[in-house]
């Protein structure tokens, strides 16, 4: 029996997880099938042969993936853990699989899942113990493996154990970035962006765009939840809406507040970033998004594709697919990332970024 790689996803999205996955393997000519159950929250992505196994492992990055939070390589599988002592068969299976930089307990992001997060806590310190204790897990400065050990309770008696590397998985637990709603926050869509910054804009992005008085739009902005996140930034914004604006944040004088169609204003200067949560057809944003890069009317783009309720990988591929062909048939360089963030629902996250012409 091969040893499945195991995908974590938001439930009900697995078969978009496992399309992606497929997907993803193939453009490595490497093939496989999935697994997966409705509403679990994750998929089982099985390999024909320990030798694709090992390149898939090496080839894997969490950075490129759209539908998948976490992934690791399964080794082992216990079922039926005793009660009185779960640690030591955790400990003599990660043994037989090396060192680590880290150790993951984590569950899944389910009805049934979610119910083993206090358990995930309590299991993680006697685990951790007993793991230094036996030079398993490496302590901070002693270290030159850097592969995160993983073991996902299925059940209080069952559990799937493996690894990943660092750097190419996530270093949160299930890939889970949790924050809490700012609480001048006008909305619980504030959330969204502040986590599509923190995953998909890296460090130095991040320092370059958020200066004081560099500008940005935010298309259809009301009531303001994604307007805070760039002004609490230090950004100038304008946001078109024909909704009102909460009024705690138009009394920062950050912000200007246009009735205006969103899908055709344009600015008569160029911004540094442009955001956009509208519920419109993602064709349409994705368009509309292609039209702002080509014009270099914005240099970076944040903004979410509302996904149908079938076939979401594949429009997703269309929808971004198209950015891609419009900006690459302008000659225009630039990169991009999208993720399934835990705050969306049905939509994800697509972050652009085109090189700006040179100013005269």
């Amino acid at each position: 029996m091969q040893s499945p790689f195991i995908f974590y996803c938001r439930p009900g999205f697995e078969s978009d997880c496992a399309a992606e996955v497929q997907s993803y393997a193939a453009a490595f000519d490497l093939a496989g099938y999935a697994n997966a159950k409705p509403l679990d929250g994750y998929v089982r992505f099985y390999l024909f042969d320990e030798q694709s196994e090992e390149s898939f492992y090496d080839e894997i990055d969490l950075s490129e993936l759209i539908f998948s939070r976490q992934w690791f390589w399964a080794k082992s599988e216990l079922e039926q853990l005793s009660p009185t002592d779960r640690v030591s068969p955790v400990v003599e299976l990660a043994a037989e699989l090396g060192t680590f930089s880290a150790l993951l307990v984590e569950h899944l992001d389910s009805d049934v899942g979610r119910e083993f997060s206090k358990f995930c806590k309590k299991f993680t310190t006697p685990l951790t113990i007993a793991l230094e204790k036996k030079g398993i897990l490496l302590k901070e400065g002693n270290i030159d493996n850097h592969e995160q050990l993983h073991v996902l309770f299925l059940a209080n008696d069952h559990c799937l154990v493996g690894c990943s590397p660092s750097g190419k998985a996530s270093e949160l637990k299930s890939g889970i970035l949790r924050l809490k709603s700012p609480k001048d926050a006008p909305s619980r869509s504030s959330l969204k962006l502040d986590e599509a910054i923190q995953v998909l804009m890296s460090n130095k992005q991040r320092k370059a765009i958020f200066r004081l008085g560099n500008t940005a739009v935010d298309l259809g902005a009301a009531p303001g939840g994604w307007t805070f996140q760039l002004v609490q930034r230090g950004m100038q914004v304008t946001a078109i809406d024909n909704g009102p604006m909460d009024k705690k944040l138009m009394a920062t004088e950050h912000v200007i507040h246009l009735k205006e169609n969103a899908l055709t204003w344009m600015p008569v200067k160029p911004v540094h970033m442009l955001v956009c949560d509208m519920v419109e057809k993602p064709s349409l944003v994705a368009n509309l998004m292609a039209k702002w890069l080509l014009q270099a009317k914005t240099e970076q783009a944040i903004f979410n594709l509302k996904l149908p309720m079938k076939k979401r990988f594949q429009e997703v591929s269309d929808c971004v697919g198209e950015i891609c062909d419009q900006l690459d048939e302008a000659e225009i360089k630039y990169d991009w990332k999208a993720k399934h963030l835990y705050h969306d629902r049905e939509e994800i996250t697509v972050y652009f970024r085109r090189q700006m012409p040179k100013q005269n």
